[in-house]
């Protein structure tokens, strides 16, 4: 029986596909696909997100995959599932993540709450901007903490900043940032599939605690 590919989703938090963004997030996908990975990329700005309504906060155990709100993030649940990792990829707005990619980490608390499902999936972070004015360090690591609290893995050299800088009136960005991405995206193939050679029974708490 044939081994089935990794599969990784890029999440797109940009407005925009014609940016660095976009660019970098794509030179990742890219070189999981010519690595052997089925990859797909979401436009977040594309689709229709409903605010999470905080079942959590209220009692955690109402934090379920049934209880989510009806949109086109959970309609995505059976792909993130079937998922092997995730690639977030952001501009940076006041400091920060794009509120679209927010509400979206949002949507994955409840297949974090309701069964641990993205505990052992691979994750890396993008984050970049115009300006080289500070904040895309913050936006990522943003991104990364909630990632890491539900369980999932990240490859070295995943968590990617990059800003740019104002030259002759266009953005400049370091030439290390269009050559890292690749090698994330290489990494994130070779490690799911050690992964699936060496599974790890993942220690943690039953659903409800």
């Amino acid at each position: 029986m044939a081994t089935k590919s990794p599969f990784i989703i890029g999440v797109n938090g940009s407005p925009h596909t014609d940016g660095i963004v976009y660019e970098l997030l794509n030179a990742v996908m890219e070189a999981a696909a010519k690595a052997g990975a089925e990859t797909r990329i979401i436009n977040l700005y594309e689709l229709l997100m409903i605010p999470t309504p905080g079942n959590y906060s209220r009692d955690h155990a109402s934090e379920t995959i049934e209880n989510a709100p009806k949109d086109d993030i959970t309609a995505l649940y059976p792909e993130i599932l079937r998922s092997d990792a995730l690639v977030l990829a952001t501009p940076v707005y006041w400091a920060n993540m794009s509120a679209v990619m927010k509400n979206f980490i949002e949507h994955l608390t409840p297949l974090e709450s309701d069964g641990f499902h993205l505990e052992g999936k691979l994750a890396a972070v993008i984050a970049a901007s115009k300006e080289n004015e500070g904040g895309v360090e913050m936006a990522a690591m943003a991104m990364v903490a909630p990632l890491m609290q539900m369980g999932m893995l990240m490859p070295p050299n995943s968590v990617m900043w990059y800003p740019g800088q104002w030259m002759g009136g266009r953005t400049d960005y370091t030439d290390w940032a269009k050559r890292e991405a690749p090698e994330v995206g290489r990494s994130m193939v070779e490690l799911i599939s050690l992964l699936r050679e060496h599974p790890i029974e993942w220690t943690h708490y039953e659903p409800g605690f």
